[in-house]
């Protein structure tokens, strides 16, 4: 049956089975590149990943610190659920730093802030929705791009002289000249995130993006799975392995590593939900290493001494005295 030459591309067959497709033009496609670099499937990488986590989840344990020595990762009542998978990315996150800044307003002029009133209830906060011309647009410009101390959009307006609550309104409106102190309060949400703000105060996305247990589960997985991917290239799996196997079984050692635990049995003044312990991997596969080791050498005593006891009722003596 006649085909269309022109149309069609040609291909070959890859080492590993797969077709590299070529194009008319002669170069070959990312698919027949990537089977050159791994030209058949080694699942040593595969098994010694896998092997690598699991080595770490059974010999390190993070919760292993002394109770005078143990930080409070939760509240009061926790249940050992919650405390034990969702604290830790919870935790001390959604604080808001606190600074004032000093603006010089002219008479006449007004600060120039449009702001938002808090939704939340018994809230008297505002928050920072645009900056129009006024004093706080000169303060800025006498400001560098990056300074801490310019006022931003998503910031929180907590005081103005010293006046918050229901007279916050008013004092932002006041066009009297003098130096103005305003009481800022700044999310520590990186500056490309500050959009999902919609409240003055922070919200569950924001609280848990700024736990400092996120952002070190985040740190870790991904130096976990820099190892993964390196194993995955090498392996000559499919890229459907990369997000199930490697990078998840990243992201579940990470979380072993920074959970919160959990500790019932505690004498009064000692947190029943605590932190775990926050260690580089190289420490934490030096630790790792240490009781794997320990480990193996208790099961090769315990061996030697049942080799013993089985050695000893074997023999003839052992046997005679069994019969009588």
């Amino acid at each position: 049956m006649p085909t269309s030459e022109g149309n069609s591309k040609s291909s070959k067959a890859s080492p590993n089975g797969a077709k590299e497709e070529q194009r008319p033009d002669g170069e070959e496609s990312p698919q027949s590149l990537l089977a050159k670099l791994r030209p058949r499937r080694r699942v040593i990488f595969f098994v010694a990943f896998v092997g690598f986590c699991a080595w770490i989840i059974a010999f390190y344990e993070p919760c292993k610190i002394d109770p005078k020595s143990r930080k409070d990762c939760g509240y009061s009542g926790i249940s050992p659920l919650y405390c034990s998978t969702g604290s830790c990315f919870t935790s001390r996150g959604g604080k808001l730093d606190k600074k004032t800044v000093k603006v010089e307003r002219k008479k006449g002029e007004k600060l120039g802030l449009e702001v938002k009133q808090d939704s939340g209830k018994g809230s008297d906060l505002v928050l920072v929705q645009s900056i129009a011309s006024g004093s706080v647009l000169q303060y800025n410009s006498n400001l560098s791009a990056d300074s801490p101390d310019r006022i931003q959009v998503g910031d929180v307006i907590a005081k103005v002289d010293g006046t918050g609550g229901k007279g916050l309104a008013d004092a932002l409106e006041k066009t009297s000249g003098k130096t103005v102190e305003i009481e800022v309060q700044r999310s520590r949400l990186p500056s490309y995130l500050r959009w999902i703000r919609t409240s003055a105060k922070p919200g569950r996305l924001e609280t848990v993006l700024t736990a400092p247990g996120f952002k070190r589960w985040s740190k870790l997985t991904s130096q976990l799975g820099a190892v993964g991917f390196g194993c995955w290239l090498l392996s000559g799996y499919g890229v459907a392995s990369l997000p199930g196997w490697y990078f998840g079984l990243s992201a579940g050692v990470a979380y072993k590593l920074v959970r919160c635990c959990h500790d019932e049995a505690v004498p009064g003044g000692v947190p029943h939900c605590y932190r775990s312990v926050d260690e580089e991997p190289a420490v934490v596969l030096q630790k790792t290493w240490a009781a794997s080791r320990e480990f193996a050498l208790k099961m090769v005593k315990h061996w030697r001494s049942f080799a013993k006891d089985v050695t000893a009722a074997m023999t003839p003596k052992a046997k005679k005295e069994k019969k009588e």
